[in-house]
C-alpha cells in the first residue's frame, strides 16, 4: 500500500485501538488547536500548509515501533531501546495527501537543526524493514520548520507534493541547506546526547513521571544512534571519497560514530531515581 492509503487507515485515540493523537483533515486539526497557546507556532505554520491544499490531512503523534531484528538495529546494539513500551517513540506530525494519484507525506518537527536530526531519525525508524511503512520510503520526506526557516521547508514540501520531485533529491537538498556535511550533523547529534548526560539528574528530578522521562531519554539516545549510523551509511560520498567503495569499511566507521553517542543504562537511570528520592 502507498503512504496515503496506509495513513488514512490509522486510528487515533478516539478509537480504543488508536495509535496517534489525531488523524484527519488538517482543517479540522487547526480548528482544534487554534485556542491552544502551547501550539500556536505549530498552528501558524500548519495554516500556511493548509493554504497550499485544503484537502491535506495530518497524523499527529503517531506511535512508531522499533524492529529489533532490523540489521541496522542489530549493529547499533542498544538493547535498552528494545525495552521501551510500545508507542514511546512518536512522530510529532505527518502531513499527507493524494496529488493526482501521487501519494506523498512530510514528517515535520518544529524547531531548527536539532529537530531536523530527530526528523531524519524518525524517518529511518519509520522506513525500517518489515513494517507497514517500509515500501513507502520514497513517498516521504523529513523536515523541521520554525518561523525563521519555514521557507526552506515549505519550498521542499511544495515541490514534493505538487511538482512530484523525487524524495531522495529533495532530502539531500534539505540536508545541504541545514548542514555543511555529515560531520556537522553528527556533531549536532553528539551535543543532543551530551545534553541529556550532563543534565541527567536535573531532568529526572524535575520530572513528575520518572518512568516516562527515563523512557523518553532512552528513546532520544536511540534515535541519535540510529541517525548517526544510518545517515553515514546513506551518504554515497562517504563510501567513495573516504572508503574507496568498501562498504565494510564504511559500515565499521558508521558503527564507531554510533557507539560514540553516549548514554546511561536503563538500570543506572532507575538507580539515580532511587538516590534522588533518598
Amino acid at each position: 500500500m502507498a503512504i496515503y492509503d496506509i495513513l488514512c487507515a490509522v486510528k487515533d485515540y478516539r478509537d480504543q485501538e488508536g495509535i496517534c493523537e489525531f488523524n484527519g483533515y488538517l482543517e479540522d486539526y487547526l480548528t482544534i488547536i487554534e485556542k491552544d497557546e502551547t501550539k500556536q507556532e505549530s498552528a501558524e505554520l500548519l495554516q500556511r500548509l493548509f493554504h497550499l491544499d485544503e484537502d491535506l490531512r495530518i497524523c499527529v503523534q503517531l506511535a512508531l515501533n522499533i524492529n529489533k531484528d532490523a540489521i541496522a538495529n542489530q549493529i547499533i546494539r542498544y538493547k535498552d531501546s528494545f525495552k521501551l513500551p510500545h508507542g514511546t517513540i512518536k512522530c510529532p506530525m505527518i502531513v499527507y495527501g493524494n496529488f493526482d494519484g501521487m501519494q506523498r507525506a512530510a514528517m515535520i518537527t518544529i524547531g531548527k537543526k536539532e529537530e531536523y536530526v530527530l526528523a531524519k531519525a524518525l524517518y529511518y525508524v519509520m522506513s525500517e524493514p518489515e513494517n507497514e511503512y517500509e515500501g513507502c520510503r520514497n513517498e516521504i520526506i523529513a523536515c523541521s520548520m520554525d518561523h525563521d526557516q519555514s521557507d526552506t521547508a515549505f519550498s521542499a514540501i511544495e515541490r514534493f507534493f505538487f511538482r512530484h520531485e523525487k524524495a531522495g533529491m529533495i532530502q539531500r537538498q534539505l540536508d545541504a541547506q541545514m548542514f555543511l556535511n555529515y560531520e556537522e550533523m553528527y556533531e549536532t547529534a553528539q551535543k543532543m546526547a551530551s545534553y541529556q548526560l550532563v543534565n541527567l539528574k536535573e531532568l529526572l528530578q524535575e520530572s513528575e513521571d520518572k518512568e516516562m522521562m527515563i523512557n523518553q531519554m532512552i528513546a532520544v539516545w536511540f534515535l541519535l544512534k540510529k541517525f548517526s549510523y544510518v545517515q553515514y551509511m546513506m551518504d554515497k560520498n562517504n563510501l567513495h571519497d573516504h572508503h574507496n567503495g568498501n562498504v565494510k569499511k564504511q559500515r565499521q566507521r558508521a558503527k564507531e560514530h554510533c557507539d560514540a553517542i553516549g548514554f546511561v543504562s536503563y538500570s543506572e537511570l532507575w538507580r539515580l531515581v532511587k538516590e534522588l528520592k533518598s
